[in-house]
């Protein structure tokens, strides 16, 4: 992850694509082309299985992203005709594609029209949780006790107290490690209380409460006895184990190669909320109030953004990327080359590494979504073919 972007002077250069449908069964883009050295794109795409709950990245995506290649350009209008032709409503698809200085609209189809964007959601809470934490940041899950500890007995005369910080990523495997440590250090029994403070959930127990519940078992299963009650409460006390994270930008990468839903809902705990990401698109990016809705931060459910919304939002995001010596290829996968929901996509030799994308599916939620959002180095020509309902 050493590779910068070519300095501020790439923005005059790289244009903005933000394509939205809303319809049944969308199904959209192999080739469209459009002259520009890169593009942010966000369109409707096959629908696939692309939302698997995955949790747990496998480590930190490609060690170096790769540069894009750079593709040729037809006309928007070949691409809109193409659509008609095929009996596609052009009301239910959004389009806009402008240059990332913003100087120049190329194409401008519905862009102000809210459409549900399904997990390029992700791509509002990936730059929210990089602006809130840092891309290097890393999520920890510590145990303290506020007591001391009788080595003879192995007894604990006080509490032990688990410090979570809403780890995206921590798994069953991560959690019985910790309490294996709690066991190496000497403790069998506590005499006090169990005591979680802050976001709590590993693995697919995605309730503080049942993982908690977990926790507790785990503790008896390893011959741990607690004598008092389980509580939330505060972290206090001197620290015995620590479960230290991935890097948030390795978390992010797997979560939007992959459209993890639970890694993208932890993060919106982390960050306060579906809500607070919408307000960080309003305050922070600068999208107009009416043209974004978040209703879950991994894109599930009813959530509304314009194409003119979304572009904004890919502009300011490598912008930020850029100052902070980063590309989007740093959280998201490249189409054709890292695993997830794009391996497949773009894959021949013609587009293979020339797209960084976002993709989103929600097949029963609006008639049918499918999204793609992101950037490439000039899009080929487009050919849709979409199912629709007889509505």
């Amino acid at each position: 992850y050493s590779r910068v972007l070519s300095g501020f002077d790439i923005f005059t250069e790289t244009l903005l694509l933000s394509i939205l449908f809303w319809q049944n069964w969308a199904a959209l883009m192999k080739k469209y082309l459009l002259s520009s050295t890169i593009l942010i794109l966000l369109l409707f795409c096959p629908i696939q299985a692309q939302e698997a709950a995955h949790t747990t990245p496998p480590g930190a995506g490609a060690l170096q992203p790769p540069a894009l290649k750079r593709l040729s350009t037809v006309s928007e209008t070949a691409y809109l005709d193409k659509l008609a032709q095929r009996g596609f409503k052009l009301e239910t698809q959004g389009l806009f594609i402008e240059s990332l200085d913003a100087s120049s609209v190329y194409a401008d189809l519905n862009s102000n029209i809210g459409f549900n964007p399904a997990s390029v959601v992700k791509i509002a809470t990936s730059f929210a949780a990089l602006t809130k934490f840092g891309p290097e940041y890393h999520f920890e899950t510590s145990l303290y006790t506020d007591g001391v500890v009788d080595k003879k007995t192995r007894t604990l005369h006080g509490d032990l107290i688990l410090h979570a910080t809403g780890d995206p990523v921590i798994t069953t495997l991560d959690v019985s490690r910790l309490v294996r440590q709690v066991l190496h250090t000497g403790i069998a029994r506590i005499t006090g209380n169990l005591i979680v403070s802050g976001p709590f959930t590993y693995g697919r127990l995605y309730d503080t409460d049942r993982a908690i519940s977990g926790l507790a078992a785990m503790l008896r299963r390893a011959g741990v006895r607690v004598s008092g009650r389980i509580q939330v409460g505060t972290v206090r006390g001197t620290p015995l184990v620590t479960h230290v994270s991935s890097s948030l930008r390795d978390i992010l990468f797997y979560q939007n190669a992959h459209s993890s839903n639970p890694i993208a809902e932890r993060i919106g705990e982390a960050l306060g909320g579906p809500k607070v990401v919408e307000q960080f698109l309003v305050r922070e990016v600068g999208i107009p109030v009416g043209e974004v809705s978040i209703s879950h931060t991994s894109g599930l459910d009813y959530n509304r953004i314009t194409p003119r919304g979304t572009t904004l939002l890919l502009r300011e995001l490598i912008f930020w990327l850029n100052l902070s010596n980063l590309q989007p290829q740093d959280i998201m996968p490249v189409a054709g080359i890292d695993p997830g929901t794009l391996h497949g996509r773009f894959a021949s030799q013609e587009y293979r590494g020339a797209i960084v994308a976002k993709t989103g599916t929600l097949p029963g939620t609006d008639g049918g979504v499918s999204t793609l959002a992101g950037e490439c180095g000039g899009v080929p020509e487009v050919n849709a073919s979409l199912r629709r309902s007889n509505n």
